[in-house]
């Protein structure tokens, strides 16, 4: 210990000078966390559609019931409903507005009001006719006879048939569109309710957060910054600098003396460690004072980070041993790193991603690494982090292991 603490104070004055090792460190992880968070994080997204109401009137009006679905679209929160003038060539009109920002139409057809009114006439009928099959032999034949002659002696008042289609166009690479038409048939289906009479639907859909922590947007984000900003300082920064040892003579110096190779590996494995709380607690100030967040890492939670940052910096002392040359270091680290980080999951859920690639996610230990912390900052519970501590155990066993191996202190 005695040749470890002043091993490990100078490597943390080098790493101060290393302007780029500062700037990924502290500066990137900040600036990360900015943008994710303004960009992800600020609430509900809006979204801008553009209507075309075809369904007009004798007199050139939109008829009612055209005007009650707008009205419905503009009522949700996060649509922008802009309208479109009625016949206008929906294709040109694209062409003559360019590319200012995706293009998504909504076109209401002429007779929507006459095939809802059809529509609602026939679900309601078809309602009253159920509804006296399950009665069954409570409604006597003179009864059911009468209700039959009143509905074949409702006057229709339209020759319209099938239903009223509301036609959503988007561009092929639209990647809102989803989400769009899930908005879209959540207002077709209210106004579906509205049009047969059903004002308290029996099934309804209430939202609330998983944990029990009160969290927004941005606290989920903390977490995934926190593991890939260890990562990445210990994946491709650290392995740079170790290459630059090796470049300029430090190491081969540090060999001259009676410092051992354990005691070299064990020094940078605390610094990165301790750098990896500090930049963390930095990420939570900024958070906090930013936008409010609330999550902090608990003991656990700082266990898991402290796992981690050994974890990379093993693999990171590997990869800076089987280079030469600073630039070449860099380039291996970000080949690896960067990959991993966004088939893992860290920033969007593996749901969005092929099967394939989920199960690759799997094998990355930044996956379980975001997990566990997730799963214990902003869920606040324990529930399945014993994986996550397990492998990222197994990983700083196994990366310090094979970091001993080919770390060469001999013959340089």
């Amino acid at each position: 210990m005695t040749r470890i603490w002043p091993l490990l104070v100078a490597l943390s004055k080098d790493w101060l000078r290393n302007r780029e090792a500062v700037f990924f460190a502290f500066l990137f992880p900040v600036i990360l966390l900015l943008i994710f968070s303004a960009v992800f994080g600020g609430g509900a997204a809006e979204f801008t559609v553009h209507v075309q109401n075809n369904d007009l009137g004798p007199d050139g009006t939109p008829t009612n019931l055209s005007t009650s679905f707008i009205d419905a679209l503009e009522g949700v929160e996060t649509l922008e409903v802009q309208s479109i003038p009625a016949g206008r060539n929906i294709t040109e009109w694209s062409r003559q507005r360019g590319s200012a920002g995706a293009t998504r139409v909504v076109v209401i057809p002429h007779g929507f009001a006459d095939k809802v009114r059809a529509g609602s006439r026939e679900a309601r009928q078809s309602v009253i006719l159920d509804t006296m099959t399950r009665a069954g032999g409570q409604i006597n034949q003179t009864n059911r006879a009468q209700i039959r002659q009143g509905l074949n002696a409702t006057p229709n008042g339209t020759n319209a048939t099938g239903p009223a289609e509301i036609v959503f166009l988007s561009a092929s690479d639209d990647q809102a569109a989803p989400a769009i038409r899930g908005i879209l048939s959540s207002v077709v289906a209210q106004f579906n309710s509205d049009a047969i009479g059903v004002e308290t639907p029996p099934t309804t859909v209430v939202s609330d957060d998983l944990g029990s922590r009160n969290v927004e947007g941005v606290d989920y984000y903390l977490p995934a910054l926190i593991a890939a900003v260890v990562m990445i300082n210990g994946l491709i920064t650290l392995p740079a600098l170790l290459a630059e040892f090796s470049g300029d003579g430090t190491l081969k110096r540090l060999i001259a003396t009676p410092l051992r190779k354990r005691d070299w590996i064990l020094a940078n494995v605390l610094q990165q460690a301790v750098l990896a709380l500090v930049i963390t607690g930095v990420m939570v100030i900024v958070a906090h004072l930013v936008f409010d967040v609330t999550v902090i890492p608990g003991p656990l939670a700082i266990g898991l980070i402290l796992l981690g940052a050994i974890t990379f910096t093993g693999f990171g002392m590997t990869l800076g041993s089987l280079v030469e040359g600073s630039d070449a270091a860099t380039s291996l680290g970000m080949a690896i790193a960067l990959p991993m980080m966004f088939v893992s999951g860290v920033f969007w859920e593996l749901d969005l991603m092929p099967e394939y690639l989920q199960t690759v996610a799997t094998l990355t230990p930044i996956y379980h690494f975001h997990r566990g912390l997730r799963q214990l900052m902003v869920l606040d519970t324990t529930q399945g982090v014993g994986v996550p501590f397990a492998i990222l155990g197994f990983g700083a066993v196994l990366a310090l292991v094979v970091a001993v191996h080919v770390t060469q202190w001999q013959d340089l």
